[in-house]
């Protein structure tokens, strides 16, 4: 019998906007049915979340059924797997504004909370994953009652904001998570913007990992976080097509990421200055 502790419900994000069936980029749609085949394979892995979009202006086209992309081709992809229940394929009606929605990851822990899972495992298709890794974030947040555990990815040390979870790999407590409302609606976007050296103004959006984790510096007082795959960092595939609008996203996206993080900081804690708040943070960090 498995142990619960070693046991994991992976939630993933999969979606290509205004497309139908029929119109589908099989290739990228091809690459992450790998990356999902290789989760699915991992024996501590207890089910496989895929939320896609079908509202909004990310939302896929369903057909005449009201079958969306993912939801027909993962199906007739992984069809054991459906119809077991280890692949759950989740149309996320609530999106939001940001294409990384937190909202979509709040279905998937809802989904995690109530088939009974420990731990979710935030992840995205572009990084590396694998039985292996995942045994050792479990067994990392067991070893040091940790909320969360992240993935250091290639070229950690350039970012700052690659030096905390971020939910294209994070494993995290379901209780706690849920405990502190899951993630911020509000990082999904507002409305308000923030100035960049390389873009201009873009949204106050996304690092809703960032936002959750200062949520539970404040109000949870006994937790610690942490952070593994120092050496060798977790292989990062982002050599999207030159020009594409998945391209420019993932640009933007980090080019705001640390002044996001400073805003975040600015709401949760009104009266300590960021530094003070990162000191705090880090003060509860293991890393392996």
């Amino acid at each position: 019998m498995k142990n619960a502790n070693e046991s994991v419900a992976v939630v993933a994000r999969s979606f290509q906007k205004g497309k139908t069936a029929e119109t589908v980029d099989m290739v990228s749609f091809r690459k992450h049915v790998d990356a999902f085949r290789g989760v699915l394979n991992c024996s501590n892995v207890d089910r496989l979340v895929v939320v896609t979009c079908g509202e909004g202006k990310f939302s896929e086209i369903p057909d005449a059924d009201g079958l969306y992309p993912t939801v027909k081709h993962l199906t007739e992809a992984f069809p054991e797997e459906v119809k077991s229940g280890r692949l759950i394929v989740h149309v996320c009606m609530n999106w939001g504004n940001n294409p990384g929605s937190g909202e979509a990851l709040n279905d998937g822990l809802k989904i995690a909370e109530k088939h009974g899972a420990k731990y979710v495992l935030n992840w995205s298709p572009e990084m590396e994953c694998s039985q292996d890794l995942i045994s050792e974030a479990i067994a990392y947040a067991e070893k040091k009652g940790l909320v969360v555990v992240g993935g250091l990815r290639q070229n950690w040390w350039e970012k700052p904001q690659w030096k905390v979870p971020q939910n294209t790999l994070a494993l995290w407590r379901v209780d706690v998570l849920c405990r502190i409302g899951g993630f911020a609606p509000e990082c999904n976007g507002t409305g308000e913007t923030v100035e960049t050296a390389e873009f201009g103004a873009v949204p106050l959006a996304g690092m809703e990992d960032f936002h959750a984790l200062l949520r539970i510096v404040r109000d949870e007082p006994n937790f610690n976080w942490g952070m593994i795959k120092k050496d060798p960092p977790l292989r990062w595939d982002t050599n999207f097509e030159p020009g594409s609008e998945r391209e420019q996203n993932h640009l933007k996206k980090v080019a705001r990421q640390y002044i996001v993080m400073k805003r975040y900081a600015e709401m949760v804690f009104p009266n300590i200055a960021f530094g003070d708040v990162m000191d705090k943070l880090f003060a509860k960090m293991h890393l392996a």
